[in-house]
């Protein structure tokens, strides 16, 4: 066993206790020792698997969606333990953006599964909202001359980018591109950033952005037998969205809704929260996981089911239990889900991406016969969500638990062909079962050593 959390000398560590909380800080405490071995001197790096497609040949530094968690989740532990050693960490990521911010605002490789490319949507509005939330923190803390270069790193990346690029029509943001479509979860997050953008300097502008992206989000709700679910995107043929609704990007509106309703008064997003929420719960399933689609006709796209992204709607759901106290059900599903969750982490400290990934074309469960190598990888651009996750419920009062971390070796599949999977403290590879190595990423390297073309961009 392995213990690698690289913390000052002074940062002790607690004792382990045998409760179900303790099983959350346990592995919270072994993921902060996973994000570390994944660091590079200029950020966090490696492989990515997604629903549209994968990427494992490049592995470099991606400042994309993966740092609103990672620095949410420094914060969050700042927060908990009043350890300085966590807001080091968090200012270490804030520069991370600082310095890979490029002279136009944008980010650099920041469109995670379309890595290395640039103008990600929504992840450079994550890396803005992950900048603010930084800013805020230290402008509370008196110290905000140290914050003004994160706030000023997501100012000229909201003007220059998102307003100066994206804004259409004076009522909304589209997407880069010559469709010019809309999604309403990447409007949401953008609303997200202003709000905080508003909050820090009192610019009242901020919110005309922001409320017109989510006047129109409103616009893709659907009532009915799928009440309450968001649309995935619409486009100028479909301009109230085509008929898939996404679980977890349905949760990332919530919060964004939740806010607007709470500043401007206007019920309508409070409501929309709400019916949102609904009929994200409507949809968990019995072992606390949700499916990837849900189509209008009612039919649903089970696999794969994310496992670490699972935690952002974990995150919304408890969230959401500050405005509905009594709202049982959310507290119920909570559960539920951290369950499914925290039995999907490995041996060394990094969350499964998924399940079922090999069923993602057929959707027929008997084409799953063991795990794909896109389930088992850990990626950082979804492990951050479950760090963003488990900190925010961490409230021991003191240090993390100690956290042993093991290298691991599984069996797994892809495109029918049997591999196996492994990880070290500096190394994931994959071999097929006679030994011959078919990829191999040596962690911190921007480019795996070894990728054999059955998985590019798959």
């Amino acid at each position: 066993m392995l213990t690698l959390l690289r913390a000052p000398a002074n940062l002790s560590f607690a004792p382990a206790t045998t409760s179900q909380d303790d099983a959350a800080s346990k592995a919270l405490a072994r993921l902060v020792v996973w994000l570390d071995t994944m660091r590079t001197t200029a950020g966090y790096s490696g492989p990515v698997v997604h629903w549209w497609q994968s990427v494992l040949l490049f592995t470099g530094v991606g400042l994309d969606w993966r740092y609103e968690g990672i620095i949410s989740g420094y914060l969050n532990l700042h927060r908990a333990t009043g350890a300085d050693y966590w807001l080091r960490l968090a200012c270490r990521a804030g520069g991370d953006l600082v310095a890979g911010q490029l002279p136009l605002g944008n980010f650099r490789n920041s469109a995670f599964e379309l890595n290395p490319a640039t103008g990600g949507t929504p992840h450079e509005a994550a890396c803005d909202l992950a900048l603010l939330r930084l800013a805020a923190r230290l402008k509370q803390l008196g110290r905000q001359s140290e914050g003004d270069i994160y706030l000023e790193a997501a100012r000229a990346n909201l003007t220059q980018y998102h307003m100066a690029r994206l804004w259409q029509d004076q009522h909304s943001f589209a997407e880069p591109g010559a469709a010019r479509a809309f999604v309403p979860n990447k409007a949401a997050t953008i609303a997200e950033a202003m709000f905080l953008c508003y909050e820090l300097s009192g610019e009242s502008s901020w919110l005309t952005y922001a409320l017109a992206g989510l006047e129109r989000l409103l616009q893709h709700q659907r009532s009915g037998r799928l009440d309450g679910a968001i649309a995935q995107y619409s486009e100028p043929a479909y301009p109230h969205g085509q008929g898939k609704y996404f679980p977890f990007y349905i949760a990332r509106c919530v919060p964004a809704l939740l806010q607007v309703g709470r500043i401007s008064g206007d019920g309508r997003f409070t409501q929309a929260a709400e019916r949102a929420l609904q009929f994200i719960l409507a949809h968990q399933r019995a072992d606390g996981s949700f499916p990837q689609v849900v189509y209008a006709g009612g039919r649903c796209a089970d696999y794969p089911t994310w496992v670490a992204g699972l935690a952002d709607i974990l995150r919304v759901l408890r969230e959401a239990q500050a405005q509905w106290p009594n709202w049982t059900e959310l507290a119920v599903a909570e559960q539920q889900g951290c369950a499914y969750l925290l039995a999907g982490q490995l041996p060394s400290g990094g969350f499964r991406s998924g399940y079922g990934f090999a069923a993602q074309v057929s959707q027929q469960q008997r084409d799953i016969r063991g795990d794909d190598l896109r389930d088992l990888l850990p990626v950082c651009g979804w492990n951050d969500k479950a760090f963003a996750y488990l900190s925010a419920i961490y409230d021991a009062g003191g240090p993390l638990p100690s956290a042993e971390i093991a290298d691991w070796e599984l069996p797994c599949s892809y495109a029918g062909q049997p591999l196996i999977c492994a990880e070290t403290a500096s190394r994931i590879y994959a071999r097929r079962p006679a030994g011959e190595i078919v990829y191999d990423w040596v962690k911190g390297e921007e480019w795996a050593a070894l990728c054999h073309p059955m998985f590019y961009r798959r």
